[in-house]
């Protein structure tokens, strides 16, 4: 269900159905324990061979929703950390890089930086040089989808990214 609420000089939209992680009223991140990202996505999830990822990074859960799968989340990468190819979900994703950086493709950034990938938007690859730390939301259960056609081999940092994961 959706409804329309105004107030002041704006006006949001509020999606009923996709509102029932319940409040979370402040909770500190030193809290919530740093867990591996493989342990959330799994190591034998739909990722190519090819991808082979030697450094898994490490993830705090700050809420989930277990009706919907959504989520959201601190991810801290470590420097040469990179995916194989450019990726796509079946559900929004909301990123923020509030430390280190990242290049999606062939474009670079520096936190903070804001992103926002619809379901079925192909981003990346993706690679950190420096190590990264990130906000994310997902508005639904975690799947990847990877591009036969964006592969990491084909960015200029791919050498770099070479050289750090050896």
């Amino acid at each position: 269900m959706r409804k329309l609420l105004s107030r002041a000089s704006f006006q949001f939209f509020v999606w009923s159905e996709e509102m029932t992680r319940g409040a979370v009223s402040g909770v500190r991140f030193s809290d919530i324990p740093w867990q591996s990202t493989s342990s959330l996505w799994g190591d034998e999830s739909a990722q190519p061979a090819e991808l082979d990822i030697t450094e898994y990074g490490l993830a705090r859960v700050l809420s989930r929703d277990e009706n919907t799968g959504a989520i959201s989340l601190l991810i801290k990468e470590p420097p040469g950390w990179h995916t194989a190819a450019a990726e796509a979900h079946s559900v929004n994703q909301e990123d923020i890089l509030l430390e280190g950086d990242c290049w999606y493709g062939e474009e670079h950034f520096e936190g903070p930086t804001y992103f926002n990938f619809p379901a079925g938007h192909f981003h990346g690859p993706m690679y950190t040089e420096t190590g990264a730390l990130w906000l994310v939301t997902l508005t639904g259960p975690f799947d990847v989808s990877y591009s036969d056609e964006v592969t990491a081999e084909s960015m200029s940092w791919f050498g770099r990214a070479s050289r750090q994961n050896r």
